[in-house]
């Protein structure tokens, strides 16, 4: 009975020591948010937005931005100015401006009662992918499916770092005569130069790595690069399209990307990682928006097909 009582004063006691503590948390100045991601031969186009307080209570029309002032600037001239799209609720290049290979692009954003913003990008050269190599049931893996082994090769621009995005793909269903093509989710290799980030062991050749992967030319800058990937063999089998009896087969795509936005995706993918881990530090989305948020970057792309 005595230690009844002893708990029940001590409980009482935490009980009655509660505090209600009001935290006053700042709010953030809302900041325009540019974002475009354009490939080699396209016409430029982009999204403006703006930023929002955590706390805000916030809808998805409360981010739009239709009346701002965007203007493009090629190796340091003005080139074009861009016009609101309603339909694709995106902003594009007036006069067509499409990005064009080893020039530089500054991109500038106004809009009253914001801090004008600006962010530039280089679109990087054109990619050459000498061979694509295939073998057939090269070897199975720890549950019997066999893989098929291809072997990359490509060249390396000399004149630049280069930052690229690996894509293998497979075309996976038709609606009449075009043809989706997905990403194929396991791709294995061994290759030290992948940036990995769900398998970080250089070693590991039986483990799934990213569907894609980023890499840097720091091990082989200016010279030949030949990358090894095992991959299921039921992914890279012929897809046949019913509306036409046409045969499609999976593709290899290598993105050359901008040194901004391998750091943007390198972020993302960390943020992606650490966004269920309570005890993990805050990651940071890597932006090169001056003034405000987002990324403004350009890219070229080589593509084959796997044989």
């Amino acid at each position: 009975m005595k230690n009844i009582i002893i708990i029940i004063a001590i409980v009482t006691t935490f009980v009655s020591c509660e505090k209600t503590v009001i935290i006053d948390v700042p709010v953030a100045a809302s900041k325009l948010v540019v974002n475009g991601v354009v490939q080699a031969n396209n016409v430029f186009a982009i999204n403006v937005s703006k930023s929002e307080a955590v706390l805000t209570s916030n809808t998805v029309n409360s981010f739009k931005v239709n009346n701002a002032n965007v203007t493009l600037y090629e190796n340091g001239l003005l080139k074009d100015t861009f016009l609101f799209n309603n339909v694709n609720n995106n902003y594009v290049a007036k006069n067509g401006t499409v990005s064009t290979v080893n020039k530089t692009y500054k991109l500038i954003a106004s809009l009253n009662g914001f801090a004008t913003v600006d962010a530039e990008t280089t679109t990087p050269s054109n990619i050459v992918i000498q061979n694509i190599s295939r073998v057939r049931n090269a070897r199975t893996d720890a549950n019997g499916n066999t893989e098929d082994e291809v072997k990359i090769k490509f060249i390396d621009n000399a004149s630049e770092v280069n930052y690229y995005i690996f894509k293998i793909k497979k075309p996976n269903y038709s609606n009449g005569a075009q043809v989706q093509y997905d990403n194929i989710f396991c791709i294995k290799s061994n290759d030290v130069d992948i940036d990995r980030t769900s398998n970080g062991d250089p070693t590991d050749v039986n483990s799934c790595i990213d569907r894609e992967f980023l890499m840097t030319d720091k091990n082989f800058n200016g010279s030949t690069k030949t990358i090894t990937l095992f991959i299921d063999s039921y992914n890279l089998a012929e897809f046949t399209n019913t509306f036409n009896q046409r045969k499609y087969k999976s593709i290899i795509e290598i993105n050359s990307i901008s040194k901004n936005y391998y750091n943007y995706r390198r972020s993302i993918q960390t943020y992606r990682d650490n966004e269920d881990n309570p005890f993990s530090e805050p990651v940071l989305v890597y932006s090169n928006v001056n003034n405000g948020y987002g990324i403004f970057s350009s890219f070229t792309v080589g593509r084959d097909t796997i044989r």
